[in-house]
């Protein structure tokens, strides 16, 4: 007896359909937490004098993180993931945003501080070069 089988053929387009009907994406990764952001804040600000210590205090604080427990490593490098993953400040709930600031109101400031602005007519211009002016530091 003869074996006879049938393939069934799709062009590229029907198949890349297909693929994409049935292909379900992960959901996005949560936002960071505010004390994580405060952190790396403190972490990256160690170049002036006024600083040092709060720079000196945030390494402390991130070996102590990292070094506490599985759950406290796993957490730290978790959020520090969030944070490259987040696209934008704005996805950043109230509560996290204000430990943020709390944190570190100056780099706040640069950062997110275009998203506290009153966005009248008056004043589009000024909050749209303060926005793309935080989004680049968001982004670096």
């Amino acid at each position: 007896p003869s074996h006879h089988s049938t393939a069934i053929t799709m062009d590229p387009a029907t198949a890349a359909a297909a693929a994409m009907a049935t292909l379900q994406l992960p959901p996005p990764p949560p936002p960071p937490n505010g004390a994580v952001l405060a952190l790396l804040a403190a972490l990256s600000n160690h170049s002036h004098d006024a600083n040092a210590n709060t720079h000196q205090l945030a390494l402390k604080a991130r070996d102590d993180a990292l070094s506490s427990s599985p759950e406290g490593y796993g957490d730290l490098c978790s959020n520090f993931c969030r944070v490259l993953a987040c696209p934008t400040p704005e996805c950043i709930p109230q509560e996290e945003l204000k430990k943020f600031h709390d944190g570190d109101v100056e780099v706040f400031g640069k950062c997110c501080g275009w998203m506290m602005m009153d966005r009248t007519a008056n004043n589009n211009n000024d909050y749209e070069a303060k926005k793309r002016q935080g989004m680049m530091l968001w982004n670096t």
